[in-house]
């Protein structure tokens, strides 16, 4: 094979072009709203982690720092409101309902555009492309704000090339998935928001998903957005069965919630001492358990 040859100034503009481009078809998606770039940048942001006060609005954004004028801006076109206060600067700002679909449909453009831009690529070409540019991220002061802000919509390539559509990977929001969430968590006494991150997001970790806490509150509150890979690693540590958050078969959600209910009787006992013998070590908890769910899906 020949070896590449490369200018000076020829990658810099390979990235400017591609990047343009890209923009140009975003801008040319969002015309039904008449939407900025930086405008694009906010709805995205307030999608994924909001709500946010100005300033950490500002901390969170790429493109524009000043984010003041195309807030005001997207209130107008209904696509943002603000919560209380007269402080710009320390009100809270939230999408409308019609902001959290604009937003979806923007995440949908990005995906078919990303399929035509590495569409013709081996799959294997267009992951050592994305593991490139994570290793440029580090020479960028935002390396960060990447992390934070799409660290829990990460599918692996494959899939993301493959998808039909920017539902078969990624859930913007839901709120069955917030619902099945918070009682899972209530089932399993996992206490409030804070200590429920703080016991499962190493778990998450030991899979390779870093979650921010900003993306657990939205987990929470809206079902999302979240890929559909981070959302049955999530279901798996939680119940031990990939599917169950976002599961609509019946006899799924009945037998992991069954599981979790014998799982919370006998651990409760076994922390009183079961038959006056202690505490019960994980394999005879999951043994009866097992037993327990058997007997509760019997008797339904």
């Amino acid at each position: 094979m020949s070896e590449e040859k490369v200018a000076p100034s020829e990658l810099r503009y390979l990235f400017l072009a591609l990047s343009k481009e890209w923009e140009r078809s975003i801008l040319e998606h969002a015309q039904a709203h008449d939407l900025t770039s930086a405008q694009v940048e906010i709805l995205l942001v307030l999608n994924e982690s909001g709500p946010y006060s100005m300033q950490d609005l500002g901390q969170m954004l790429l493109l524009n720092r000043d984010p003041f004028r195309s807030v005001d801006s997207l209130v107008a076109k209904g696509l943002v409101e603000r919560g209380s206060g007269e402080d710009k600067r320390k009100v809270l700002w939230s999408l409308t309902d019609a902001g959290a679909e604009a937003a979806a449909d923007i995440v949908s453009a990005d995906l078919s555009l990303l399929q035509d831009f590495v569409g013709d690529l081996p799959t294997e070409s267009t992951a050592k492309l994305v593991h490139l540019f994570r290793s440029l991220q580090g020479k960028v002061t935002t390396l960060g704000v990447l992390e934070q802000r799409f660290s829990s919509q990460q599918s692996p390539v494959q899939e993301v090339l493959a998808a039909k559509s920017s539902n078969e990977v990624q859930i913007n929001r839901s709120s069955v998935i917030a619902s099945r969430l918070r009682q899972t968590l209530e089932m399993k006494g996992a206490g409030d928001a804070g200590a429920a991150f703080d016991k499962y997001s190493p778990q998450l970790a030991e899979r390779g998903i870093e979650m921010p806490y900003r993306t657990w509150v939205g987990l929470l509150e809206n079902g999302g957005p979240v890929s559909r890979h981070v959302l049955a690693q999530l279901s798996h540590v939680l119940t031990g069965n990939p599917a169950y958050l976002s599961t609509d078969d019946e006899n799924v959600l009945k037998d992991v919630e069954n599981h979790m209910r014998a799982e919370n009787a006998l651990l409760l006992a076994g922390v009183t001492g079961f038959g006056g013998r202690g505490a019960l070590d994980a394999g005879a908890l999951q043994a009866l358990a097992e037993l327990v769910q058997k007997r509760l899906n019997d008797g339904a």
